[in-house]
């Protein structure tokens, strides 16, 4: 609609336009072309214009009313006449927000408006050919009525609210709008009320003497509260406050209405409120011959905690179950009152059977348990442990087991049954013809190892344990044992204990004794070489201390395990013939040395077994002026070698000759024996 105007508005203006361009020259009574309305003037000879409003200083969204009065040579200008109207930013014409707008006269007047919903001054120009007026208003910002001043009093408190017949305690009665002088009446449903005694007055607060009463029989009587203000004055108002004040007799007569609940189990525990009236504690009730437990007293009401059925009767062990009296006594006044059969005991819990008794130590078994005076909501235990409820009613119970804290362990557990609202519980299985559940221990077991060949050290396996369990949290963590080492597996914590889970366990890189076995070399030849080694492993669930072991073969790293044959020694020094230290002095000889030493080196040939020589022993009549070191060694690998060093120290002069003899643990030469020749020289 607004887009509609403008373009309307536009057009008009245009108009106007063709209309001004097109009747220059022409006689101020000419038509416009196109018809419809009378050309302004075609100049301003003449031409006189008034620009008025209706309010020049209105409220902001009011209405103003912009008369534009049109004469030529003092007479009014055409009926039609066009004149252009413009206002200034934030006010528009004719409840739109369009800042221009074209009007025609009528016996010489144009008429619009305007309004501005914001405050302060607006500029309106009317305009015809060349003469334009303005004329200002200033938008008001509409004034704040403040609301009326309450001055009717009110009663928002009563203190105290209860008091003695005799009267004479002083009362405060709050409120507002309190002036003196006042009045204050006690309404007690006489033919007039009765007139307290004022302390002193304060606007919001009055006190005030109570009035004494005769309250016969009644032993209470509540009233209502009367003040005047301005009391006796034309002004006096009055306000009222129904049942706010209570006279109460010292000595009550109880009267006993009902009691709620009005029944709950022969064990007792249930917490019974018992309504009616005067009561004054303290106070002692009776269920039948048994004293309640009072917890909280008032005039309308006592909350107490029933005794045990057993306990109603006389004699102490009567009644079991059906209604017995309920008596409140007003101890001080020696006053009391009896309600008739007002409590009813009924039975308690009883659990009479329960199936199945057994089920798997991981949890999971649904039992149904029979019996009498099922309360939901109900907690049910076995062995300590929560089961979930799944149905109650009042003979029957469908509860769920929980995990066993060890559920690779069979144990019987009682069954226990408790009613949450009132405390009554119901246990089974420990009597001599109850059977209690049994929890039937649920081993963990190893199904599979992968790879079953073997893997090497630094490896993974693949471990399938079917039912590793979990506690009664809901979780465990697991170990694995390989090696006499703790392994710690992927996943580490498991929440699921049945089925199968699938365990990745990471092999040691070292630590491991691999037996030696035959094997033969890529030459034909006979050898040996590290073979697998079988080895237990153990899992561990450390939470339920649940275990299972099954063996794993460990194989020796292929690339650092070659067939290798046995030990194969050879005399590389000398290369032939015997060993030579070279002549030795045996006297004081200054140019020859009183020792000599020669070299014997053994190679063992690559491919080989490591080789030991275990014993260096010389031999020969001249056996004592040689010695030999070392006279062991061990670990000789294959392409490897040995030196040992031969030392001739000479007791006399002569050739001196010895045979040196190494033991091995070669299968091809056990001994090998090299000759020694030396020369003692004076």
């Amino acid at each position: 609609m607004k887009t509609m105007r403008q373009q309307k508005l536009l057009m008009a203006l245009l108009a106007l336009v063709l209309i001004l361009g097109a009747c220059k020259g022409e006689s101020p009574t000419a038509p416009p072309s196109g018809g419809g309305g009378t050309t302004p003037p075609p100049t301003t000879t003449g031409v006189d214009m008034v620009l008025t409003a209706s309010n020049a200083t209105p409220l902001v969204d009011s209405t103003v009313i912009i008369t534009a009065t049109v004469t030529q040579n003092g007479q009014p200008v055409p009926n039609g006449t066009a004149v252009e109207f413009a206002v200034t930013e934030g006010a528009g014409f004719e409840n739109t927000t369009s800042r221009a707008i074209i009007k025609t006269t009528t016996n010489g007047v144009a008429t619009t408006s305007i309004s501005s919903s914001v405050a302060g001054p607006v500029t309106v120009s009317a305009t015809i050919n060349n003469v334009t007026r303005t004329v200002t208003v200033n938008f008001q910002v509409r004034p704040t009525t403040p609301p009326p001043v309450n001055t009717t009093p009110s009663i928002t408190s009563v203190t105290p609210a209860i008091g003695r017949p005799a009267g004479g305690e002083i009362i405060r009665i709050g409120g507002t709008n309190f002036r003196a002088p006042v009045r204050v009446l006690f309404d007690v449903g006489a033919a007039l009320p009765i007139e307290a005694t004022v302390v002193s007055v304060s606007a919001t607060l009055i006190e005030v003497v109570s009035p004494g009463i005769n309250l016969g029989s009644g032993q209470q009587l509540v009233t209502d509260i009367i003040v005047l203000t301005e009391a006796g004055t034309a002004n006096e108002q009055r306000v009222e406050a129904e049942d706010a004040f209570t006279y109460r007799n010292e000595q009550l007569q109880p009267v006993l209405n009902t009691a709620s609940p009005n029944s709950g189990p022969v064990t007792g525990g249930t917490r019974v409120s018992i309504y009616g009236e005067a009561f004054q504690a303290p106070v002692q009730v009776l269920f039948g011959a048994a004293e309640a437990k009072v917890i909280t007293v008032t005039y309308n009401e006592i909350l107490v905690e029933a005794p045990a059925g057993r306990d109603t009767a006389d004699n102490g062990s009567g009644v079991v179950t059906g209604p017995v009296d309920v008596i409140v006594r007003n101890i001080t006044s020696g006053t009391e009152a009896t309600l008739t059969g007002g409590f009813r005991y009924i039975a308690a819990i009883d659990i009479t059977s329960i199936h199945p008794n057994l089920g798997p130590a991981t949890g999971g078994t649904d039992i149904t348990i029979d019996g009498i005076g099922f309360l939901a909501p109900v907690e049910v235990t076995v062995g300590g442990l929560t089961a979930t409820v799944l149905r109650v009613s009042g003979t029957q119970i469908l509860a769920r087991t929980t995990p066993s804290p060890n559920p690779c362990a069979t144990s019987s557990f009682t069954v226990q049954v408790k009613n949450v609202a009132n405390g009554d519980f119901e246990i089974y299985g420990d009597g001599p013809e109850e059977q209690p559940f049994t929890y039937v221990g649920v081993l963990p077991l190893i199904t599979s190892v992968s790879p079953a060949s073997g893997v090497e050290p630094g490896g993974n396996l693949s471990v399938l344990v079917r039912d590793p369990g979990i506690g009664p949290l809901g979780f465990a963590d697991v170990r694995f044992t390989l090696n006499n080492r703790s392994i710690i597996p992927s996943p580490s914590q498991i929440t699921d204990g049945d089925g199968t889970t699938t365990f990745n366990v990471a092999v040691p890189t070292t630590g491991f004794s691999f037996p030696t076995v035959a094997c033969t070399t890529g030459g034909g030849l006979a050898g040996s070489q590290f073979g697998p080694l079988e080895l237990p492993i153990t899992f561990n669930n450390i939470t339920t201390s649940c275990a299972d072991t099954t063996t794993v073969v460990i194989i020796p790293d292929s690339d650092t395990n070659p067939c290798l044959t046995s030990p194969r020694p050879i005399v590389t020094e000398p290369p032939s013939g015997c060993a030579n230290p070279g002549p030795a002095t045996v006297g004081a000889n200054a140019t020859l040395p009183l020792t000599t030493t020669a070299e014997i080196e053994i190679t063992n040939q690559a491919g080989s077994l490591p080789l030991n020589i275990t014993n260096v022993a010389i031999s020969g009549s001249a056996a004592s002026e040689f010695r030999i070191s070392p006279t062991t060694a061990t670990g000789i690998a294959g392409g490897g070698s040995q030196t040992f060093i031969v030392t001739f120290d000479p007791i006399t002069p002569g050739t001196k000759e010895a045979l040196v003899t190494f033991t091995t643990n070669s299968a091809f030469t056990p001994t090998i024996t090299v000759c020694v020749q030396a020369t003692g020289a004076l």
